[in-house]
């Protein structure tokens, strides 16, 4: 068999690197490629689902029937974030009201009942916004009762993720005995306080 020389070894040492080298260039602009690919994709896209639910604890009331009006979420980055539930350029959402907008809350002592839902566009989110229009009581000795409702709107401060195709649930547990209160002159004032949030 012939011999290889020194000369021919290392040509074809330099061909084999050669191509080596090329089949590297080709994969990595590959993988340059799908990052590019990926980091294109638009977030806009990616949506989850929130929804709030409400519940409360026991009181000395028979019934206890608010109406909510209006439930917002707001986006950690201030800015309208596409979505079709943005109400503005604020990064205020707001979120679709179940049918039944007035919920007694004395039946929903070992429960909870549906408020508002809707699909909103991944991301964090750091507030919530629930406008109480009207409230409405019925006390333990059957007397019926009118509320003033001096400042309807109420402003909870609750960081929470929302996930792509996933549902992020809150339940807001509202506080009777800070939310129900009577003035001097027999007046009664129902003013929105919220005792926990519970996520999940």
């Amino acid at each position: 068999m012939p011999v290889l020389g020194r000369a021919t070894t290392m040509k074809a040492t330099k061909t084999v690197m050669a191509i080596v080298i090329a089949c590297l260039v080709v994969i990595g602009g590959a993988f340059i490629a799908l990052l590019s690919w990926s980091d294109d994709t638009p977030t806009a896209e990616k949506q989850g689902t929130v929804v709030i639910s409400i519940k409360d604890a026991p009181a000395n009331w028979t019934h206890l029937n608010v109406t909510f009006s209006e439930v917002r979420i707001h986006a950690s980055d201030g800015v309208d974030n596409g979505s079709d539930n943005a109400t503005n350029a604020t990064g205020w959402i707001s979120l679709k009201l179940n049918e039944t907008k007035t919920l007694d809350l004395l039946s929903l002592t070992n429960a909870s009942a549906l408020l508002a839902s809707g699909n909103v566009t991944v991301g964090k989110y750091t507030q919530i916004r629930i406008v109480v229009t009207n409230v409405t009581g019925v006390m333990e000795d059957g007397t019926n009762v009118t509320f003033k409702v001096p400042s309807g709107e109420l402003k909870i401060n609750h960081p929470f993720n929302v996930t792509e195709d996933e549902t992020s649930t809150l339940t807001l547990d509202f506080d009777l005995a800070k939310c129900v209160h009577q003035t001097g002159n027999g007046d009664w004032i129902f003013t929105p306080v919220i005792g926990s949030v519970v996520s999940g």
